[in-house]
């Protein structure tokens, strides 16, 4: 039996028979504490855990808050630790991303997850449309984010949006509101990063004269200025805790009270709230409140990184050209530099995207942007966040050595792939490795079987 879960998916009975590939993936506890457990992963992104908003919640205490993160690649899962305490595991191998397949399983805390098909579970509703306010993909994750926005936009509903800084968390938060019933109102945007912590609650909640120094006139705050609109707070997690729990009781009584008076002053708001953090991270380590994540939280939108859905870049192209030429002539872009920007890593997400082909053309000469055009000087020797991240020096020299062994390799691997285009012949040829080698490693670092590897006829992943 199976019924819909308040977090978008389906709980299932984990005592039923393995489905074949043709449904929605299901994630199934086989071992360890919550075994039978399952989750039928009916959106394109979920997460594992064990705080108890994420899609399949862990009652391990050796998994963390947020273990895993989900996202569905056709017939495969990609899955990444999302930072975890105690690691995610394949067998006696950490990994940090991988893709599995149907009967694949993973170790996370005292737990092995293994992934089967549900082919009884449906899909979670796409758009039919290719857009929302600004915004455009035709990827099934921003199918069913434009679904999701449009069913929560008329409504009078608090939402926290999560993403990368880049993937368009504003735009987001505009699209909705010029949705919504209080387009006509004010749309007031407030970066939480960017107030000076002295003068926050007096920003946020306005003073009466004389409420501290420098106070020489009373000032209402932002959200007085936002009455019957709507308050984008953008990186909410930076929020000092004195202004979190003046902000709870924004949301709580939709009133607030300027410093130096006693009386409050009621205010009709839309809350939206973002941040580049997950918050349930930041609960767990004690530097954001649970309770004001919880009313934030009446909707959570994740917003996928530009590098999970390379399909999007064509689409994401047009749209951004289409206002790059002015009042010039019309500016196209070559198939060869549109196949170069599907391959590469996007750290800065959109709003890199952005940037790269407002450069390309305004120094193209015959309106054409090719690949030479869109290369940039940085291409290829940034990498990916992970790659970039400061080495983890804790514990043994061994235990170190090993981490960053580990992660030379698959940065090593994953570029020679990229460069080579899948192919192993090649790739073990520029390496001057063996081609069997090659192919164990590329197995040993979780890497064979992902999106650039073409396994030749004959070969199983």
């Amino acid at each position: 039996m199976a019924h819909e879960d308040a977090r978008g998916g389906t709980e299932t009975d984990a005592s039923a028979p393995a489905r074949s590939p043709m449904g929605v993936p299901r994630f199934t506890a086989v071992a360890g504490p919550g075994a039978g457990r399952a989750f039928a992963m009916a959106n394109a992104l979920a997460t594992v855990g064990r705080h108890q908003t994420n899609d399949l919640v862990l009652l391990d205490p050796r998994v963390s808050g947020v273990h895993l993160e989900l996202r569905r690649a056709g017939q495969h899962v990609h899955v990444k630790d999302a930072g975890s305490t105690n690691g995610t595991w394949m067998g006696p191998h950490r990994v940090t991303e991988i893709q599995l397949a149907a009967g694949g399983e993973v170790t996370v805390g005292s737990t092995i997850l293994r992934l089967d098909w549900d082919d009884a579970a449906t899909a979670a509703k796409q758009s039919a449309g290719t857009s929302f306010g600004d915004l455009v993909g035709d990827s099934p994750e921003m199918r069913e984010l434009f679904a999701t926005l449009e069913r929560i936009a008329p409504k009078h509903l608090t939402v926290l949006l999560q993403g990368e800084t880049g993937t368009g968390k504003e735009e987001v938060a505009r699209a909705i509101h010029a949705r919504s019933s209080r387009a006509s109102a004010a749309f007031v945007v407030i970066d939480a990063a960017a107030l000076p912590e002295s003068l926050t609650e007096s920003l946020l909640f306005g003073h009466e004269k004389g409420a501290f120094t420098g106070a020489d006139q009373r000032r209402a705050g932002l959200f007085e200025a936002a009455d019957r609109g709507t308050v984008f707070l953008d990186e909410v997690g930076e929020l000092p805790s004195a202004a979190q729990a003046k902000f709870l009781r924004v949301l709580e009584r939709r009133e607030v009270t300027r410093l130096g008076a006693s009386t409050p002053i009621k205010v009709d708001v839309r809350v939206i709230a973002a941040t580049h953090r997950d918050l349930r991270h930041e609960v767990e380590a004690g530097r954001f409140r649970e309770d004001l994540f919880f009313r934030l939280a009446q909707v959570r939108i994740a917003l996928p990184p530009l590098r999970d859905r390379p399909d999007d870049v064509p689409v994401l192209c047009r749209k951004l050209l289409a206002p790059a030429a002015g009042s010039g002539p019309t500016i196209a872009i070559d198939p060869d530099a549109i196949d170069h920007l599907c391959t590469r890593a996007w750290p800065g997400n959109v709003r890199e995207l952005r940037n790269v082909l407002t450069r390309a053309a305004a120094l193209t000469n015959d309106g054409v942007i090719r690949r030479a055009d869109v290369a940039g000087e940085g291409d290829g020797f940034r990498g990916t966040r992970d790659e970039r991240a400061v080495l983890d020096l804790s514990g043994s020299f061994a235990d170190a050595k090993e981490r960053a062994v580990a992660r030379f390799e698959a940065a090593y691997l994953a570029a020679v792939m990229r460069r080579c285009r899948g192919n192993l012949t090649l790739a073990a040829r520029e390496a001057d490795l063996a081609r069997h080698h090659l192919r164990d490693l590329l197995k040993k670092r979780s890497l064979y079987g992902l999106s650039w590897i073409e396994p030749e006829s004959g070969e199983t992943p």
